[in-house]
């Protein structure tokens, strides 16, 4: 029995600051054993932040402080039941730090040193400041997290490398290929590109902003009747501003079903300007059957190939010519989409990965106790 102990992700138990649907905590109740939220009240938001300020713990850590948060999880811990507690992302470490019963594994999922690498490199002015001091935070407590704990997992080798630890595990993220099922090219429109992601997500926000304005003028200079969807849950002002008359973009949102739009689109974007671990985007795309041009940065966790599993172009004019040759070349583009769902099966299935996380409990559990539940729900 594993208590899973996360931060601002919907799909988990122990949500933190989070508003769930009811669809969503249904959807919960369905994949786990008990389901506790806890929410951030916007005052303490506040004073996570001023406090943040002046102390030494990246932001990403301070902002999510919850004394209501931390009474819950030593509740639960106080019932003794757990073989192991599953901890996600650093913002949730304080409650963890000093636990030594049941074992901690924690799931950094990906290297927010690495990703704010990328992303103060591309600010000027005032942000860069906050940018490098963020990130100077984030690089002394992750080296403190991979110290303190023993289990540790990320989704790709680039964010292993970051990090230093050898005894990091490297669990990819994957696709539930039966969802995502492999559409060819029949039936797929010519005229549409898309990109899926949460927008509410900084990287996948400058993502689309950058295509918008640097690729898609070329695109519709050349292809008027060219039409950008954007699909994907909570577009910032700065996102809906695209979509006006005549642009040809539109700003979708969330929708019912992501697989609709990407089994119609000829063409899927992943044009990533900083990030880390391993873009989820992509692999539903491959998985899907959509051909895909991403950035190398978008493919530094897929580690797909330029030219069989999809491109790689990272300047406009590059991007630009990419997507043009998979819309012309239908061809190149069933080609390309048939390695591109062979590599996924291949390589991202979320069975043999689940099975991998399973072995790093099993590691975690004291030497001659039996890890009799742990892996289950």
């Amino acid at each position: 029995v594993v208590l899973g102990i996360l931060g601002d992700q919907k799909e988990k138990v122990g949500a933190l600051d989070v508003q769930l649907s009811p669809a969503d905590l249904r959807e919960l109740k369905n994949l786990c054993e008990r389901v506790e939220v806890v929410q951030l009240p916007r005052l303490r938001k506040l004073i996570n932040l001023g406090v943040g300020v002046v102390h030494r713990e990246p932001l990403q850590v301070a902002y999510f402080r919850s004394p209501a948060f931390r009474d819950k999880i030593g509740m639960l811990l106080s019932e003794g039941r757990f073989d192991a507690i599953h901890a996600t992302l650093i913002r949730v470490l304080p409650y963890v730090w000093g636990v030594r019963t049941p074992p901690v594994a924690v799931d950094l999922i990906d290297s927010l040193t690495l990703n704010l690498a990328d992303r103060r490199s591309q600010v000027r002015g005032p942000k860069r400041i906050g940018y490098e001091l963020e990130y100077r935070r984030v690089r002394r407590y992750e080296r403190a997290v991979v110290r303190r704990f023993p289990a540790l997992v990320v989704s790709s080798e680039a964010d292993r490398r970051v990090l230093g630890g050898r005894h990091i595990a490297v669990i990819p993220n994957g696709v539930d290929t039966e969802s995502f099922v492999y559409h060819g090219p029949e039936g797929r429109s010519n005229s549409t590109v898309v990109f899926t992601g949460n927008m509410g997500y900084h990287p996948n926000e400058e993502a689309v902003v950058w295509f918008a304005t640097e690729v898609w003028p070329l695109l519709r200079k050349a292809r008027p009747e060219l039409c950008f969807q954007v699909v994907g849950t909570n577009p910032t002002e700065r996102v809906r501003a695209l979509g006006v008359d005549g642009s040809g973009i539109q700003v979708l949102g969330r929708v019912p079903d992501v697989t609709e739009y990407l089994s119609r689109a000829g063409v899927a974007v992943c044009p990533m300007r900083s990030g880390s671990g391993i873009q989820n985007k992509v692999l539903e795309a491959m998985s899907a059957g959509t051909p895909v041009v991403a950035t190398a940065i978008a493919n530094r966790g897929v580690q797909g190939t330029h030219g069989r599993e999809l491109l790689v172009a990272d300047n406009p004019a590059q991007f630009a010519a990419s997507v043009t040759q998979l819309l012309d070349n239908r061809e190149m583009a069933g080609r390309m989409s048939e390695a591109a769902r062979a590599f996924v099966e291949e390589n991202y299935r979320w069975d043999s990965h689940a099975r991998l996380l399973e072995q790093v409990y099993r590691r975690m559990q004291p030497a001659g106790r039996g890890a009799k539940g742990v892996g289950q729900r």
